[in-house]
Formats: structure tokens, sequence, C-alpha cells
């Protein structure tokens, strides 16, 4: 029997009727679906092609016992078991190291009842598509015909690309003016729609970012795949090397319900954590926008929720909302960048100096009595200290900061300045 590798070698490179039928099938945009029908049809298998984050472009059922149904996992949304199973990724990573084609057997924990071959689409030595045959043996004339459906694949990879390059530009044309502070960014609040985003139809804007990202290309490539894999209407921009602007739009003649935001929003992050695994992800969402105006104060928002940190464990990650932010959104906004570490250092930095000083915490002290409502003994229970330990600290805090704990004012700037001091760390510290 013949081995892939030899025919993929061969030097043979005649264009002859057989490359014509799958080129036919790209001329007459029959895309990703029409080649797999074709070769489907010709070698008598069932074919699958996915892209290379493994999102199905098109399959092809020649024998409907290649597959039965199975259900996702419980817990897990986007389901990837070629991230997930160690025997798969193993398959994965002689594909991608050898850049030849793969025999994989049967799966049925997955719902996949044949053997398959796998043909990794390569692109200046990188792959972008994987062809799945499932069968594994295929004489010369089967890997002929796999051989010119390969070369249309690559074909219209690289025309996707470039068309794909272009909307870029202009998409980030867009999306740059809708959040400019240039004058000139106005000329685009006129256009009524672009590569099918729909200014006219409400929007939620968020901005992914990802710590250490292998690039803008990269980044779009899979958030495109996550989004192609879930139902909803999105698209897409890198906007420098680690963040990428995010828009949700309902279909046309439906309503952006928040419910399908919010799970769809969840499942990106999950995707982008599951392929870029040593990175860190956090997606920060701002406003629902109905007009061009809102898309500015949508983006600071959403930079706004990312750049936000609160005080528990693994705030650093996951899906942010502004408006989850409440009283602290509106104080983080910002026009607040400046004037905030002022206030925090005013009201604090006594006995912040005073605290590292001399070893003791006031600050936490006052926390504490303030969350219990000014009542001692509760709040001396939970610091484990004695009443009078407390009685002595509020009184040494009294004298360090010359603020006055009886009064109501004070005590409400207290509280607002130890939750920004919270929230925002050393970061408030500097002027």
């Amino acid at each position: 029997m013949l081995m892939a590798r030899d025919l993929l070698q061969a030097d043979d490179v005649d264009v002859d009727s057989l490359y014509d039928e799958f080129l036919q099938i790209i001329i007459h945009g029959g895309g990703y679906k029409g080649i797999a029908d074709l070769l489907a049809q010709k070698l008598e298998v069932s074919v699958l092609i996915e892209d290379e984050f493994f999102f199905v472009q098109a399959r092809s059922f020649f024998n409907t016992s290649t597959f039965s149904k199975k259900q996702k996992k419980n817990g897990i949304k986007y389901w990837k078991p070629q991230y997930l199973d160690p025997r798969i990724i193993e398959y994965v990573r002689m594909l991608q190291n050898t850049l030849r084609p793969v025999v994989i057997p049967e799966l049925p924990e997955y719902g996949i009842t044949s053997a398959r071959l796998v043909f990794p689409v390569v692109i200046k030595n990188k792959i972008k598509k994987y062809l799945n045959i499932f069968k594994k043996d295929l004489n010369w004339e089967q890997m002929r015909i796999a051989r010119a459906a390969l070369h249309s694949l690559a074909v219209m990879e690289t025309c996707r690309y470039a068309q794909v390059e272009l909307e870029d530009r202009i998409m980030k044309s867009l999306v740059l003016g809708l959040i400019s502070d240039k004058d000139e960014a106005s000329k685009i609040h006129g256009e009524k729609q672009v590569l099918g985003f729909d200014l006219s139809r409400e929007a939620v804007f968020a901005v992914v970012q990802i710590k250490e990202a292998p690039g803008k290309w990269q980044i779009e490539e899979v958030l495109r795949s996550i989004i192609s894999d879930l139902y909803i209407n999105a698209s897409a921009i890198a906007i420098n090397d680690e963040q990428a602007v995010l828009l949700v739009q309902p279909s046309e003649g439906y309503t952006l319900e928040s419910t399908v935001v919010n799970e769809s929003l969840q499942v990106i992050f999950e995707g982008l954590k599951m392929i870029f695994s040593g990175c860190k992800v956090k997606i920060g969402v701002g406003r629902q926008c109905f007009k061009p105006r809102d898309y500015k104060v949508a983006y600071n928002e959403a930079c706004q929720a990312l750049s936000f940190t609160g005080p528990k464990q693994g705030s650093e990650e996951g899906v942010i909302y502004y408006h989850s932010l409440r009283l602290m959104g509106v104080l983080l906004h910002p026009v607040n960048e400046q004037t905030l570490p002022v206030f925090v250092r005013l009201i604090l930095g006594k006995l912040h100096d005073y605290s590292i000083a001399h070893n003791i915490n006031l600050i936490e002290s006052l926390e504490c009595y303030l969350k219990h409502n000014c009542c001692i003994q509760s709040a001396a229970r939970e610091l484990f200290i004695h009443p009078n330990t407390l009685r002595y600290r509020l009184e040494k805090a009294e004298k360090v900061s010359g603020l006055d704990l009886a009064d109501n004012d004070t005590k409400l700037e207290l509280q607002l300045a130890i939750k920004l001091y919270r929230y925002q760390g050393d970061l408030l510290w500097k002027v």
C-alpha cells in the first residue's frame, strides 16, 4: 500500500481535470462544504474539514455509521478533546511536528466509530486546516484525489487570508474610528453597515486581553474560530499584540438577550484559556451600544473593567462586567485617575506610613470597625484581639490621621478610601 508521504512528495504537479473539478467548486462559491461533498463522493467515505483550532468548517457523511451521537461532558462548554484528551493531544502533536498525515483510530467515546487519515493543510510551514478522511488505507488513485482536495483547500485558504486581511483593515478603521478622540472619525459614524456589522442595531462592546499572546493575527484567528462554534453574531478585531475588540450583535430580526451574551462570553473565555493555556486571559465588558457615540464610552468602560483587580483570588482573569463594579466602576473611571490617588493619600496616607513604621495595621482595624457598624465587640472578635486593644488602635488612628471617627462624613470618606485602597493597592499611592 502506498504511504501518504510518498504521494505528497511526488514531483508530478499536472493540473488535470481532477484539479479543475475541485477549483470549480471554489470559483462557484461551494466553499469548504462543496470540497467536502465532492471528496466524499469520489472516495465514498465520510469527510471532515477543521480549521487549525479544530472548529468543524465542513462535513460530508457518506456512511452514517462513521459517527454516533455523544453528549458533551458536563461542566465543559467549550468542548475540544484535542486540548483535553492526552491520547488525542499526542496525535495532534505528531501532526504539528511532522506536518505529515497521521492515522487516528476510532474514538467511540467521542462518537467516532471509524479510523481516519488526517492530512494537515500546510501553508508557509504552518498548519491552517485539517482534512479528515474516514478511511485509513488509500490506494494510489484515492491518494491522488485527496491530493487534489488538499491543493484546493490550500488555494481557498490563501484566498481567504487575503480577503480577511482586507476586511481586517476596513473593520479596524471602523472600530478605531468609533473609539477615537479624533474629529475625522465622525465620518465613520455616518456608515450604516460595514462587513456584516450593522451600526443601526444594538451591540455589546468587549475588549479581550491575552497577556503574552503570540500576536494579533493569532488572536483574531482563535476568536473567529471560537465564535464560529457559537450561535452568536460577533466580530473580532485585534487592536494591538495583546488585545482585541469583540462586538456582539443580535441576528437580524432578533433582540440581544443578556443571558445569551453572558454565556457566550464565558464560553469564549473558556475557549481562549484552553487554546492559550499558558497565558492570562481577561475579558472586559462595557455597556450595550445603541448609537455610534456609545462605542467610545463602552470602550473606556471595558478597559476599566480590564484594569480592575479585586481583592478576591483569581480576579486577574475571567469575564469582568463594568456594570458589576457598581460604585468602584464610577470611582475608577478614567476621568478620576489623577484625583483618586490624592484622595486616598489625604485620608489614609498618615495611617499607611505609621502602620509600616510601627508594624501595626491601623487601616485594617479601621476597616473592620466600620464594617461592623462601629461595634467594638464584634470587630474585636473578628480581629482576634481584646476590645481594649481595638479601642487603643482607634484612638491612635484618630491621633495620627487627625480624623474624627464620630463624624458621619469622615466615616464615609474612610470607607471609600479603604475600598479604593483594597481594589487598586499600591497603584493609588502614586501621585
